[in-house]
C-alpha cells in the first residue's frame, strides 16, 4: 500500500556537467530513461509523488510527466540538492497530514525499491529521518527525511543560520536513524556521473 503520508521527490534538477548531458534521459540495458525509473519507483511507494527541475527543463520533462508533477526550482541563492528538496517541500510544508519526503536522486538507477522501502521500516522516525550508512558516509540523496526537520531547515534558511547547504553535513547534526546497507544492496548506491560510469558494471 502507497504511502499517503510521504511526499516521493526525484531530484533532476542538476546541471549534468560531467557528464555532459541531461543524466535523467539516459538509459541502462533494458531500462527506461532514468527519469521514469526513478519516479516509478518513488510511486510505487508514495501516493505524491514530484520532480524537482529547473524551470527550463520544464519543456522537454512535460513530455514525460505530467506537469502539474514537476516542481520548479524556486529558492533564490541556494545551489545544490537542497534547493530541489527546499522547492519540493513548500508546497506542502502547511500540510498537516504529509510526516514524511522520500527524496531520491535521478542519478542512482541501480536503487532497488526493496531498499528504499527500508527506510520506512522505523515505527517512529526521529531526527533529521531516516538514511542509509553507506561506505562514503550517510547517503543523502537517498533518505526519507521528516517533515518537522524539512521545516526546521527551511527556517534556518531563512534566517541565514544555516551553517552549510550540504544535506550530508546537516543531516549528521540532527541525530538521524541509520541503516546498514546489506552487503547485495551496495550496488543499489552507485551514482553514475560522467560517461565512463555507464560502462556495465564489472561482477
Amino acid at each position: 500500500m502507497r504511502a499517503i503520508d510521504s511526499v516521493g521527490i526525484v531530484l533532476a534538477g542538476g546541471k549534468s556537467s560531467r557528464m555532459g548531458r541531461d543524466k535523467s534521459f539516459l538509459s541502462l540495458k533494458s531500462q527506461k530513461f532514468f527519469l521514469l525509473e526513478s519516479y516509478n519507483k518513488l510511486k510505487f511507494l508514495c501516493k505524491n509523488v514530484r520532480v524537482s527541475i529547473r524551470e527550463d527543463q520544464r519543456e522537454e520533462y512535460s513530455k514525460h510527466i505530467q506537469n502539474e508533477f514537476l516542481v520548479s526550482d524556486s529558492i533564490p541563492n541556494l545551489e545544490g540538492p537542497l534547493q530541489g528538496i527546499f522547492s519540493s517541500f513548500l508546497p506542502f510544508q502547511n500540510d498537516p497530514n504529509i510526516r514524511n519526503f522520500l527524496v531520491l536522486a535521478v542519478d542512482i538507477p541501480y536503487m532497488r525499491i526493496k531498499t528504499l522501502a527500508r527506510l520506512y521500516t522505523q515505527k517512529e522516525i526521529s531526527g533529521s529521518g531516516v538514511f542509509y550508512q553507506t561506505e562514503e558516509g550517510i547517503e543523502p540523496l537517498c533518505g526519507l527525511y521528516s517533515s518537522d526537520y524539512l521545516r526546521f531547515l527551511f527556517q534556518e534558511f531563512e534566517k541565514g543560520s544555516l551553517a552549510s547547504i550540504s544535506p550530508q553535513i546537516l543531516i549528521q547534526k540532527q541525530n538521524p536513524i541509520l541503516l546498514e546497507v546489506p552487503e547485495d544492496e551496495k550496488s543499489s548506491f552507485i551514482n553514475l556521473n560522467s560517461p565512463e560510469d555507464l560502462n556495465p558494471r564489472k561482477s
